[in-house]
């Protein structure tokens, strides 16, 4: 039987796996992603910042809508 201070953290890491998925699903963690990317394919060279990225990102998505619902 799994006593309640042992859940507590088993509970914890769960839910942080969870949030992770879910900001995975809606894309937010996509500056993440391509920062990890970025440093295994072109080490040495300085990465788009954050915003720029996101303006890229955003743009991209703009001309070329895909799959998406809206």
């Amino acid at each position: 039987m799994t006593t309640g201070s042992a859940l507590g953290p088993r509970l914890l890491h769960g839910l942080r796996e969870a949030w992770q998925i879910a900001r995975g699903v809606v894309g937010e963690r996509a500056y993440e992603i391509y920062l990890e990317h970025h440093n295994r394919e072109h080490p040495g060279e300085e990465p788009m910042s954050e915003r720029v990225f996101w303006r890229h990102h955003t743009d991209k998505g703009d001309t070329n809508p895909g799959s998406r619902c809206c």
